[in-house]
């Protein structure tokens, strides 16, 4: 009984190691195309970025392009840091008025983008801080 309990465990070994002796071809060929896993990737990322770029609803932490249904009375608006620059006070056509406790500025439709935090404009807090205080409109 020993005998053949000690020559089930010695099988059991050989095949172990005729096992880790055999080698399986690469995974290189394996993809879209069959020119590898990095050109299969490179294929998704370009997809995920088609994809983000034209759905709109799925906003992000990009800064896409904001339209003029966007752009209404109250919401804050942030600089490109993400700071509170101020508040909507009034829509025009083309335009809208930003103001904080230092003064307003007018600033077009076009200036303003959009992310997953609400409006953004392209100007760091301090400088359209001091173009409120002078009272001149925003490029």
């Amino acid at each position: 009984m020993r005998g053949l309990l000690l020559g089930m465990i010695a099988s059991v070994l050989a095949s172990a190691t005729g096992a880790q002796g055999q080698q399986f071809p690469s995974a290189q060929g394996v993809g879209a195309n069959d020119s590898g896993t990095g050109e299969f990737n490179r294929q998704q990322n370009f997809r995920d970025f088609a994809v983000s770029v034209t759905d709109t609803n799925r906003l992000t932490m990009r800064p896409v392009p904001a339209g003029p249904k966007d752009i209404m009375q109250g919401l804050e608006v942030h600089d490109a840091k993400g700071l509170v620059v101020g508040k909507i006070e009034t829509v025009g056509k083309g335009f809208a008025v930003v103001s904080s406790a230092i003064g307003s500025v007018e600033v077009d439709f076009p200036s303003f983008a959009k992310n997953k935090n609400g409006l953004l404009i392209n100007m760091p807090k301090s400088k359209l801080d001091v173009m409120m205080a002078h009272g001149h409109p925003a490029p």
